[in-house]
Parts: structure tokens; C-alpha cells; sequence
């Protein structure tokens, strides 16, 4: 019986997501305004945290479901917001410069230590 108390212990920060932080921010263009729409994602593999970017610029993280946090470590970040590319042939327009939808070649990293704001700026895309 002991012994599964021990495991019990142990295991119990896991399944309830202790050490799980708040991680917000906003993003904006280079210029100062908001971006509207679109998707932010950290990623550290095998982890990965997503959030969709508000009305106002405004983001916040989350693994598995909303509210649930981040876990602690260093994270690619990455900004997508797309128009258009629909079925009924729309062209798709990209919102922000293309590089910042890949983590090798956004630039972006955030150490997540504790609740965490990261506000990023990022560019239009090139004409």
C-alpha cells in the first residue's frame, strides 16, 4: 500500500498539470497595429502550445485544452494569419511575411521559466 501512495505522489503533478504556466502577449506589425487574426504556436518537441490571436492582438497559450498552460522549456514560435484559399477559389493571401510561419526561419524564442508574457512584432509581407 505504501508503495502506491508513493506512485500516487509522483504521478499527481502530471495528470493535474502542475508546473503548467500562463503564457500571453500580444502581436503586432512593426508599425504598432495589432494583428487581428490568425494562430500563434510554440513549439519543443515533443510539446506544443497553440493559441488564436484576438481582435485586439491579444494571445494565450494552451496545450491540450484552454486554461491548461505550458510546461516549462525553451520554444520555436511561430505566427500564421491567412485569408482567402477557400473551395470557392479564393486566392490565399498571407497576413504576415511567410518566415514567420516556419520555426526555423521566424526568428522567435521564448524561455517559458514561469507565467510568461511574450509580445512579438512582426512584418507584412514582402510585395
Amino acid at each position: 500500500m505504501k508503495n502506491y501512495l508513493i506512485l500516487f505522489i509522483f504521478v499527481l503533478p502530471f495528470i493535474f498539470g502542475c508546473g503548467q504556466s500562463k503564457v500571453t502577449g500580444t502581436v503586432k506589425f512593426d508599425d504598432g497595429t495589432p494583428l487581428t487574426s490568425g494562430g500563434v504556436t510554440f513549439t519543443n518537441l515533443p510539446q506544443q502550445a497553440s493559441g488564436a490571436i484576438k481582435s485586439d492582438g491579444s494571445y494565450e497559450l494552451y496545450e491540450l485544452k484552454p486554461g491548461d498552460g505550458v510546461r516549462p522549456g525553451t520554444y520555436q514560435v511561430t505566427v500564421s494569419a491567412t485569408t482567402g484559399g477557400g473551395s470557392d477559389g479564393t486566392p490565399l493571401v498571407h497576413l504576415v511575411d511567410p518566415k514567420f510561419e516556419n520555426p526555423g526561419t521566424s526568428g522567435l524564442t521564448c524561455e517559458v521559466k514561469g507565467n510568461t508574457v511574450f509580445n512579438i512584432t512582426v512584418t507584412k509581407p514582402k510585395k
